[in-house]
């Protein structure tokens, strides 16, 4: 044995080695979660600091930008916008001058004139006028004017002047400028103008080239407009002083990566280089010279999010918050930083800490050493161990390791009888509590493996479909689970083949190598190796039938029986019967699951496919459900914090979800499928219309008659033609009353009721060929003939009673509350056609909504296992209403589980979009999600679910996979959001 020529140490060294490499442990474990926990708090700490730098951002830039609007509504209405030359519009000088100066941020104040001129004056204080025009000595203020118009004195129509003043407003020097094609009016910001002051997104100034935004505002006086340049320097400036570390970066950009503020800002703007100037656009990421940008910018999206990724070997952690939107441009503020930097104090910690824990170390060491020497004197009994074990308990205790060769013999015997009998009891418990078929059989593989020492193990399992064995599971060392694709199949013939042995045992050790024919020498090319045995171990059922082969393969240089002994073999052959009663268990189990969710699912396919009406209703409705479980699961919503299913709850909520309409199969069709009041098993209106044929006939008949008596043909006919056109008024009236398209009021009842009292004579016994139950509900068996017969009535045979059984008592077990119609149908003529909204009378929509009356009597009547109790209450619930108005139990919001609320909506939402209704036409996505928020706001849906359905895109995911083309067209989710 492998323990016979291990190296034995004194008591002593054991025990002390064990302390100090506890101590060291436990020194690395503190100084290690130290250090975590310090770095939690540095880089919480930056995510701090990365908000209020995107705050202190937006408040500089309100605080910078935001009186700017005022000044231009001041602007707006100077006496400047009605002058119509230059001398009279550069008086005005002073107002601009105040402007600019009380602003820093302002470039260029300027106006822009209906007839084209353009008047605009700067400050020659900035680096841009200095390089672009050269200001001569002294120069505060330039002017620059542009006529467009017919020559004025002293210009010339399409050319830039240049004036120069110094600080008191004294004209120093002008100069004609060249000849230029700039008109305001073709720009942006003049033709957006408007009489509220208003601000372009920022852009690339026309003339100073550099990055700003222009705040515009239309005058009263018709085509000027006023404008100020706004420049972005001071965001620049500002980001410079907010560097968390040395290696950070932190800038502004827009959702296109183009970048408006940067600690370097001679970066922002690319081609300067260009001629002309040609080509000035705002840099992107990757064109401001930093590697972590530019690695960046191929992955970053436009959307307020907190960052954490790798490069260049070292982990970044950022943020991108809005910090304002100028022009409805959204201006992100991005930041990064290297995690080495934040953490570098935190490493600095953790060094210090690993030395005090050496220093304490070797101050223990002596006390340990101390230690370890009184302990090793007494000798445990070994009796007190083997009581142990016949108590079946197994704890871990002290090793007896003694330089006594007797005494650690029998420690050793001890230990591995312990050792085994632990081992049988622990593997039996796994293998008995392990649920899932795959990680059972990994778990064979595996502790197989280590009770046998094999290099890699190997299991065949029957295929219940053809009964050929297939491998369904190869592990080699260190637990790799290796591909059986190449492996062969097997039928049992060959298998039993494989397992002949001429001794006792079940098993059979095989040797492969190249020459062999095996069926299972490809094991040799995906072990990668010339030469191994393999042992084979029959799994067997209760019935000492095969589904299955164990192999233990070993690397072939010794024996396989002297690798593997002889007590590990009976070890491993005891263990596999449990094994493979375990694996016939679960795949019994799993087949049994298998069958009760197709069957669920048939009950479904029947559901739908009974009427068209409902189409793949039962089949769409756990879509939704479970999208909008997952997003609940998954939601970061404070709302949703607690809520989060387990794989037995998903389960139970699936198969609540398939089963949620199964009262459906007791409904009548001709009740779901009821298109027109007088349908039953057929549409009556055809009884209706031959009785105003009748009528026809009675009225030609006496037409005649009467002229057979002498009576006026010309005053009969008209008679007729007029009683013929009531009747047939009468009858379209009727038919339209039929379809149900229109609301009934009192008017339209009154007009019914009136027709419904004309009668026509009927000759024949209504008694004969009727059925035993239609004859028992008349009240009038022999009646005198001929009868008159109203047109439309409510007889009594047409009233069907409700037996007992199909009422609901107001105490009833399920705690249903409804109100029960006195019949169970009425097929009054009169009564059917007077309903006032819809096809269906009040018994014959209670008799719909009794579907979910039949669903929970039928589910509730199922026995269940533990964890799929809540079925009857998930899938019965879908008809509530979150007000207590709902069907068939009432039931308040709190009342109902989550997951209910979510199928509510999911009914809901599949029933507008459906498109394989035949009765109605499928709403558009915009037109469901409206009438969901009605409901929304009528409190008949859950609000927190329906703003979850809108917010995590699941209307749009399910439309992308159910709908048509046609029907998902745009929604704004923001319009229905509460």
């Amino acid at each position: 044995m492998a323990n016979q020529s291990r190296k034995k140490y004194p008591l002593q060294i054991a025990i002390g080695t064990l302390f100090i490499s506890i101590t060291v442990i436990l020194a690395l474990i503190l100084s290690w979660q130290s250090f975590t926990k310090t770095s939690d708090i540095m880089l919480n700490d930056a995510r701090e600091i990365y908000q209020r730098i995107s705050r202190e951002l937006a408040l500089d830039f309100k605080a910078t930008y935001g009186s700017i609007f005022g000044e231009l509504r001041q602007f707006r209405l100077s006496p400047l916008v009605k002058e119509k030359t230059f001398a009279e519009r550069i008086s005005y000088l002073e107002n601009f001058q105040a402007f600019l100066e009380s602003n820093p941020s302002i470039f260029a104040a300027s106006i822009a004139y209906a007839d084209g001129d353009y008047l605009s004056v700067a400050l020659t204080n900035t680096n841009h006028i200095h390089e672009l025009y050269d200001p001569p000595a002294g120069a505060a203020l330039m002017s620059t004017y542009i006529k467009n118009t017919q020559t004025e004195q002293r210009f010339d129509q399409g050319y830039r002047y240049l004036f120069f003043y110094d600080a008191e407003l004294n004209e120093i020097s002008r100069r004609k400028g060249k000849e230029t094609q700039y008109d305001p009016r073709t720009r942006p910001w003049y033709q957006q103008a408007t009489g509220k002051p208003q601000a372009t997104k920022p852009y690339i100034f026309y003339d100073s080239k550099i990055i700003g935004l222009t705040a515009m505002s239309a005058t009263q006086e018709p085509g000027v407009v006023v404008m100020f340049d706004i420049t972005l320097e001071n965001l620049s400036q500002t980001i410079a002083k907010h560097q968390v570390t040395p290696g950070s970066e932190v800038l502004l950009i827009n959702a296109e990566g183009d970048t408006f503020a940067y600690k370097d800002q001679e970066k922002i703007i690319t081609g300067k280089s260009l001629p002309n100037s040609e080509g000035l656009q705002l840099a992107s990421l990757s064109d401001l010279g930093s590697d972590v940008l530019s690695h960046i910018s191929t992955s970053l999206v436009a959307q307020e999010q907190e960052l954490d990724f790798e490069f260049d070997g070292q982990r970044w952690i950022g943020s991108a918050r809005i910090m304002a939107k100028p022009g409805g441009v959204d201006l992100y503020a991005l930041m990064l930083s290297p995690v080495d930097e934040l953490l570098a104090e935190a490493i600095a910690i953790r060094w210090q800490l690993i030395s005090i824990a050496l220093i304490v170390l070797l101050i223990f060491i002596p006390v340990i050493w101390l230690t370890a020497k009184r302990i090793s004197t007494p000798l445990h009994k070994l009796s007190n161990d083997a009581e142990a074990i016949s108590r079946f308990e197994f704890d871990e205790t002290q090793a007896h390791s003694s330089f006594i060769k007797e005494v650690d013999s029998l420690d050793a015997a001890m230990d591995l009888m312990k050792s085994t009998i632990n081992k049988f009891i622990t593997l039996i418990n796994s293998l008995a509590g392990e649920q899932d078929l795959d990680a059972l059989l990994k778990n064979i593989t595996e502790e197989t493996m280590a009770v046998s020492h094999s290099d890699a193990a190997l299991i065949y399992l029957v295929d219940e479909q053809d009964d050929l064995l297939k491998a369904n599971f190869l592990c080699g060392k260190n637990a790799n689970q290796i591909a059986t694709d190449t492996l062969p199949v097997l039928s049992l013939d060959e298998t039993k083949a494989l397992l002949a042995s001429d001794d006792k045992h079940k098993s059979r050790v095989l040797v492969l190598n190249k020459d062999s024919d095996s069926k299972l020498a490809p094991l040799l090319k995906q072990l990668n190796t010339e030469q191994l045995s393999i042992i084979l171990i029959p799994l067997q059922n209760r019935n000492i039938e095969i589904i299955g082969v164990l192999g233990l393969i070993y690397q072939i240089g010794d024996d396989s029986r002297d690798v593997s002994t002889q007590g590990n073999i009976d070890f491993v052959e005891a263990l596999s019967g449990f094994a493979a009663v375990t694996l016939e268990s679960r795949q019994l189990f799993k087949m049994q699951e298998a069958l009760l969710h197709s069957f669920i699912k048939l009950i479904a396919g029947a559901i739908d496919a009974k009427s068209p009406y409902t189409g793949g209703h039962c089949q769409r409705v756990p879509e939704i459900t479970m999208m909008l479980a997952k997003a609940a699961c998954e939601s970061n919503n404070d709302l949703f914090k607690d809520f989060n299913l387990d794989e037995k709850q998903w389960e139970e909520l699936n198969i609540a979800c398939w089963l949620h309409d199964c009262g459906k199969v007791t409904t009548p069709e001709y009740v779901v499928d009821k298109a027109t009041k007088l349908e039953t098993i057929y549409d009556r209106i055809h009884e209706v219309r031959m009785r105003f044929e009748v009528l026809k006939r009675d009225a030609e008949i006496e037409y005649w008659q009467q002229i057979s008596t002498g009576g006026n043909k010309d005053v009969l006919l008209e008679k007729l033609k007029s009683q013929h056109k009531k009747i047939d008024d009468d009858f379209s009236f009727v038919a339209e009353c039929n379809i149900g398209g229109e609301f009934m009021d009192d008017k339209k009842i009154a007009r019914l009721q009136a027709i419904a009292e004309q009668t026509w004579l009927r000759t024949l016994d209504d008694n004969t060929g009727v059925s035993w139950e239609e004859m028992n509900r008349k009240s009038n068996h022999n009646d005198l003939l001929p009868a008159d017969e109203k047109l439309l009535a409510d007889k009594p045979e047409h009233l069907i009673t409700r037996q007992d059984s199909d009422k609901i008592a107001k105490d009833n077990p399920w705690g249903f509350n409804v109100d029960t119609p006195e019949y169970k149908y009425n097929r009054g003529e009169l009564y059917n056609l007077s309903v006032q909204r819809g096809t269906l009378s009040e018994e014959e929509r209670y008799m719909i909504n009794g579907h979910m009356i039949q669903t929970i009597k039928m589910l509730n009547n199922l026995p269940y296992p533990r964890y799929l109790r809540n079925v009857p209450l998930i899938a019965g619930s879908h008809h509530e209403t979150m007000d207590g108005t709902g069907y068939p139990r009432r039931l308040l919001m709190g009342e109902q589980p989550l997951t209910s609320r979510m199928m509510v909506i999911a009914d809901i939402f599949e029933a507008l979009t459906a498109s394989d209704r035949p009765y109605k036409k499928a709403k558009t996505l915009n037109e469901s999600i409206r009438i969901l928020s009605f409901m929304r706001n009528d409190n008949h849906i859950d609000p927190d679910l329906f703003n979850l359905f809108l917010s995590s895109g699941i209307y749009l995911e399910y439309a992308k996979k159910f709908l048509s083309a046609e029907q998902v067209d745009e929604v704004n989710i923001n319009d229905y959001l509460s």
